[in-house]
């Protein structure tokens, strides 16, 4: 399935009813606030009191000091008095919203801070496998874009559905009070509203969708230009990207404008139903009034309390879209906080002290998930390592040599067989315990963000600098290092892009040195380091060989002649295996291999 199809069977899901059981885990969130909750509540609910007492003081004044007055001066202190009243009430509802506002964003940013960090811890404990068979920006979308669509309700949900309710409660118990025949009247409107309405959010609904599932394409395509942005200029396929993102941004602009319409048709339409509503009231009302049964205070706090109607019920059609969004982001986060890792610590798993570094395979069987045609990535290895050995991985791409040290290291699980270290199964070993006494050096050589002293210290924080330049002296990667812009405290960009592909390798081989592993692991280590360079490492290398387990896959057969044994790989089994010496003399497939070697370095 391509990355396109993905988003369009991801979008179908965009909007769906929360369940129950999603939205008890969502709520789950917020009871670590409660207190704060519950306080956000009763400032919402004196909030709503405080908006319902206005009018009823307008009214007050108008039938008490205005409408009929006898006493001009009694009048005036009347209405200054109300005026006073009027204000302060304002002001204690300001003050209200205010502390009420603050606390719903103090509940919901929190809830939502505990969901992002929730997801990045469980993120880092998921296998490689689920990386291999799930896009980069599906798993980043997770984190964030899903996470951010749960503001509107872990934020602001509660307290503006029980606003909106008490507020369309409080104003129809009014309203009654007031004069039911008013009421009966302005049922009139509620029809077409109720239709309208309801033709808005189906409308809305759908152009929504179709707005972000074209999003999703223009950044698909967006994604795919910048990390691709080397082969596309390479191949000089700037022109035709750009006219096939200026059609991707065309298509999402019309789906922009149409959900805009269609939003902007629907206020006017409240407001045409609102208008109507005070008609409807104004001319009934005015009877009403000229027939003594109702004050014209009251006819006016009539017109104020139905305009306090219609503002919920917006509020609650928002709110209602906001819940169907948040229902399908909450069900996708918490489908990836449900995935449970294929590595997993057995309960019987155990912490270990420094191994000792011996290294066996029996008769292990391997395939990735995406293998095609069920063949055995791995198939029955077997292999031991005493301490200290340094055992290579020689052989074609595809052949299985990555994936020894994917087992190795407990990134992935055999389907079948045993690996041990120091005599004990991989699987009674907690992978964090394995993991501190294991360096990998691939040729990816990824740095993080920071200093390069930070980078170097990334698998052992607690060492000291001085540890960490004698390490990069023992490698002679010291006088590089030295020669950068500010040497150790060289800020390193985004992926290490300010660093030639070399000085990344070396600086990830210091890396790992540093972290004094038992297990010393290196994957095509050398691959991005001169041959000069190479020739500098040769006499470190041998020493760290010699107090540690080390593995290592080399196209370069002068970094693994001196190895304690030679494997090498085809389709996943072991063809020959020996020293440098007695494989040269077998005259077989490793003989073969290094005369091309050689030729080619002639």
């Amino acid at each position: 399935m391509s990355q396109h199809d993905d988003i369009l069977v991801e979008e179908q899901f965009e909007q769906k009813k929360i369940s129950k059981r999603t939205f008890r885990r969502l709520f789950a969130y917020t009871l670590p606030y409660k207190r704060i909750v519950w306080l956000n509540l009763f400032l919402t609910i004196g909030s709503v009191i405080s908006q319902l007492l206005g009018p009823k003081l307008i009214q007050y004044g108008i039938d008490h000091f205005l409408s009929g007055a006898s006493n001009l001066s009694e009048a005036r202190k009347g209405i200054l008095l109300v005026s006073a009243i009027y204000l302060l009430n304002l002001l204690v509802g300001w003050f209200l919203s205010v502390v009420q506002v603050k606390s719903a964003i103090k509940v919901g940013q929190g809830a939502m801070n505990d969901i992002r960090l929730r997801v990045f811890e469980h993120i880092q404990k998921l296998s490689l496998n689920y990386f291999d068979k799930t896009h980069q920006g599906r798993i980043i979308s997770r984190a964030d874009s899903d996470v951010d669509s749960l503001d509107r309700v872990m934020t602001w949900g509660a307290n503006q559905l029980l606003a909106s309710l008490l507020t369309l409660v409080g104003v129809l118990a009014v309203l009654l009070r007031y004069d039911w025949r008013l009421c009966l009247a302005v049922t009139v409107i509620l029809p077409p509203l109720a239709i309208g309405t309801r033709l808005f959010h189906i409308h809305a609904t759908a152009a929504y969708r179709r707005t972000r599932m074209e999003t999703s394409r223009m950044i698909a395509a967006l994604a795919e230009s910048i990390a691709g942005v080397k082969v596309i200029q390479a191949f000089a396929r700037e022109e035709e990207n750009l006219s096939r993102y200026r059609e991707i941004n065309r298509v999402v602009s019309d789906r922009a404008v149409h959900a805009a319409k269609i939003f902007h048709t629907y206020m006017p339409f409240l407001g045409i139903m609102s208008g109507l509503g005070t008609v409807i009231i104004l001319s009934y009302g005015s009877y009403l009034v000229n027939r003594h049964e109702l004050t014209v205070g009251e006819l006016a706090a009539f017109i104020l309390y139905l305009g306090m109607f219609f503002g919920p019920i917006q509020t609650m059609g928002d709110l209602y879209n906001s819940v169907l969004s948040a229902g399908a982001s909450a069900e996708r986060i918490f489908g990836l906080l449900d995935t449970v890792p294929q590595v997993q610590n057995r309960p019987t798993a155990r912490n270990i002290s420094r191994p000792r570094g011996e290294v066996e395979f029996t008769h292990v069987f391997f395939r990735y998930d995406t293998t095609p045609d069920d063949r055995w990535i791995l198939d029955d290895i077997c292999l031991k390592a005493a301490p200290g050995d340094m055992i290579a991985l020689v052989g074609a791409t595809g052949s299985g040599k990555t994936s020894i040290i994917n087992l190795l290291a407990r990134f992935y699980e055999p389907q079948s067989g045993i690996i041990k270290l120091d005599g004990k199964d991989l699987q009674q070993i907690t992978t964090h315990s394995l993991h501190s006494h294991i360096a990998i050096v691939t040729q990816e050589n990824f740095l993080f963000t920071g200093t390069v002293m930070e980078n170097l210290k990334f698998g052992r924080p607690q060492a000291s600098d001085e540890e960490v330049i004698q390490a990069a002296k023992t490698l002679g990667t010291h006088d590089v290092i030295q020669r950068l812009e500010e040497g150790y405290a060289t800020k390193v960009r985004e992926r290490g892009a300010n660093f030639s592909a070399g000085q990344r390798q070396l600086i990830t081989f210091t890396r790992a040195m540093v972290a004094d592993p038992a297990i010393l692991i290196l994957d095509e280590a050398t691959s991005a380091v001169d041959p000069g360079t190479e020739a500098l490492l040769q006499g470190a290398l041998e020493k760290l060989f010699a107090r540690r387990t080390s593995f290592v896959i080399a196209h370069r057969l002068t970094t693994v002649q001196h190895a304690n044994e030679i494997l090498v790989m085809g389709r996943g089994r072991i063809l020959e295996r020996g020293t440098h010496s007695e494989l040269l003399s077998r005259k077989g497939y490793y003989a073969d291999l290094h005369a091309v070697f050689m030729q080619s370095h002639d």
